[in-house]
């Protein structure tokens, strides 16, 4: 991918805790907000930050817990993330579109909740292979020593068992590293328990504002009998499949999912 894009940083204090964010682009252009999965940060999307046309305002998230923002000792579901997106969108410029939230596994999650109880607030949401466990739904398909596992073996120096967790062609194990140094795992633990216990079929169905729900072939979190069933309970939001992709799109296809992305943000305007 073109790296041509200046990051910032930009800190926000919201009403519990700051939250960071890396930021590029034009403050008074169309904002595209990334958000990221459990166990990663604001990092996860920086190569496609600055691959972005500089006029937009693209910006990442680091959730509470993770990078830079505060790590709180609980406070980790789909209602606390929400506010958080709040308190983010409230830092939006006056003379902005609204925003397009772009959200990738438990960000994804997250971006679908917002954009369902603030259909106001965003222009679109762009939904990359989240969970779809929740109440009276199958549990999360990986282990909770799935995301701890790694992380405690960074912390232990044992190089070899963290690499074994990752694969994929291309796959950055140093920028993995980096984030999961820097995710609490308060933070993991109980994101995990609340994608078991937090909905997401009834944020999905109560999506009114355009929609793109973007698969993964090799993940196991949505099969072609998932997607059966979300395009009827919402046929409003139009379904790619990256097939021959695992989980991490983001990572693992970038220039594919940019391509993707612009496309769906041109068919808004």
């Amino acid at each position: 991918m073109k790296d041509t894009r200046e990051i910032r940083e930009l800190m926000l204090e919201g009403p519990e805790l700051r939250l960071r964010l890396l930021v590029s682009g034009n403050p008074q252009g169309r904002p595209v907000l990334f958000l990221h999965g459990i166990t990663e940060n604001a990092m996860a999307f920086e190569p496609i930050l600055r691959a972005l046309p500089e006029d937009l305002y693209a910006l990442s998230l680091d959730w509470r817990g993770r990078g830079a923002s505060d790590k709180p000792e609980s406070g980790y579901g789909v209602r606390e993330y929400t506010e958080d997106l709040v308190t983010v969108w409230n830092h939006f410029s006056g003379h902005a579109d609204k925003p397009l939230l772009v959200g990738h596994s438990m960000g994804g999650r997250a971006a679908c909740a917002f954009a369902a109880l603030y259909p106001e607030l965003a222009c679109g949401v762009v939904l990359i292979d989240p969970p779809i466990s929740g109440p009276g739904r199958r549990p999360f398909p990986m282990p909770l020593a799935r995301f701890l596992e790694p992380k405690r073996a960074l912390a232990a120096g044992d190089m070899p068992l963290f690499r074994s967790y990752y694969s994929g062609a291309g796959f950055d194990y140093d920028r993995k590293a980096k984030e999961l140094a820097e995710c609490s795992e308060q933070a993991i633990a109980q994101s995990y328990e609340a994608m078991n216990k937090d909905s997401f079929h009834t944020y999905y169905r109560m999506l009114r504002i355009p929609a793109l729900l973007i698969t993964a072939g090799l993940s196991p979190l949505i099969t072609a009998d998932d997607e059966e069933e979300l395009s009827s309970l919402n046929p409003s939001v139009l379904v790619k499949r990256f097939e021959d992709v695992g989980h991490e799109v983001h990572k693992l296809a970038p220039d594919r999912l940019v391509r993707e992305m612009l496309d769906f943000l041109s068919s808004l305007s």
